[in-house]
């Protein structure tokens, strides 16, 4: 099962020295097909994020033990700090970094709850688990309807695809009406669209904008349909409802003038327990039914197919649990008991969208 899927919902391209091998109908005994053909072991990092995967004794030394976040080396046009080094430990609940994308420059704040150095104040009285401010500006005229947040995945997960199917949508349902779900791609992924889905957008002058933290949602610079009849910018839930009409978006294009100012955060899933909930009923730990393959933080232009911005959220216990495999059979044990259910499974809980 590929559990919740940040990104794309095409194969992202690879890095010009890695050349992409023709996928084979069926794999080696033991092994499973991965995302490019190759070739992976149950509960093996794909080639195409190893360079990012930290060490066990890189954990343990982490001022964010059990998790470390670092550059997804599949961003090939990214930048942060000034490095792209796949091995760059990328700050969290540390203050702002910069990020120099294909199309993006600005700073970005990463805060996840519940590591040794969370900052109480971000989370306090809120049930968010994350929270992402950037602030930038577009270096090309960017399409409101092709900029989304998601995940995407290079490796089967444990399980038939219509046990993911459900939970994708399930999970959907809550983030917004135009969400795009495909978990029998090469690259199964969850995608929304940023301004349908994130919680604040802020579009300013340049000269003007608000500090990272104190911005406020106003969208008026942005459409005129974003503003009441008295100029003023309409609440956060009133944009969400209006981008989330592909119609509405149509033809609209984030400028390179003003600075575009971006708060993300969520409650479903848990990165210090590497745990996945929705609305209190699905309650799953990743660890084992991720496969091997991280979590990301992503936001990607679908039609030039090239990040903004993109992050893996590593786990120790994703990496170096040695209960691990163990937990990864017991989550295909579970799958095989629910497929053998079958469609009247899928009928009971709503089947997919």
């Amino acid at each position: 099962m590929s559990p919740v899927a940040v990104s794309a919902a095409s194969i992202p391209a690879p890095s010009s020295d890695k050349v992409m091998i023709e996928p084979k109908k069926q794999a080696s005994p033991g092994f499973e097909m991965c995302a490019g053909g190759i070739e992976c072991a149950p509960g093996e990092v794909h080639p195409w994020h190893k360079p990012a995967m930290p060490t066990q004794e890189q954990f343990k030394s982490s001022p964010t033990y059990p998790v470390i976040v670092t550059p997804n080396p599949m961003a090939t046009k990214q930048a942060i700090d000034g490095t792209a080094d796949p091995q760059y430990a990328v700050p969290i609940n540390q203050g702002p970094v910069t990020i120099n994308s294909a199309f993006f420059e600005g700073i970005m704040e990463i805060h996840l709850k519940g590591l040794p150095n969370s900052q109480k104040a971000v989370f306090d009285g809120k049930k968010r688990h994350f929270q992402i401010m950037c602030q930038g500006r577009f270096k090309r005229p960017m399409s409101a309807a092709a900029l989304c947040m998601g995940q995407e995945f290079v490796k089967p997960g444990q399980g038939p695809s219509w046990v993911a199917d459900m939970l994708f949508n399930a999970a959907a349902k809550v983030f917004s009406n135009s969400t795009q779900v495909d978990v029998a791609a090469e690259l199964p992924y969850f995608m929304n669209p940023v301004l349908a889905a994130c919680q604040m957008v802020n579009v300013s002058r340049a000269g003007s904008a608000p500090g990272l933290a104190e911005a406020q949602e106003d969208m008026s610079l942005f459409s005129p349909a974003l503003a009441d009849k008295n100029g003023k910018p309409v609440s956060a839930a009133k944009r969400k409802k209006w981008c989330d009409v592909p119609k509405n978006l149509e033809g609209l294009m984030l400028d390179t003038e003003h600075v575009y100012t971006f708060h993300i955060w969520q409650h479903f899933i848990d990165f210090s327990a590497y745990k996945f909930s929705v609305g209190g009923l699905c309650k799953l730990d990743l660890a084992g039914p991720l496969n091997g393959q991280p979590l990301q933080l992503t936001v990607y232009d679908t039609k030039a197919k090239e990040h903004m911005f993109s992050m893996l959220v590593w786990h120790e216990r994703l990496l170096y649990d040695p209960d691990r495999l163990a937990n990864m059979q017991a989550a295909q044990v579970v799958a095989e008991k629910l497929s053998k259910l079958g469609t009247g499974l899928k009928w009971l809980l709503g089947g997919s969208k």
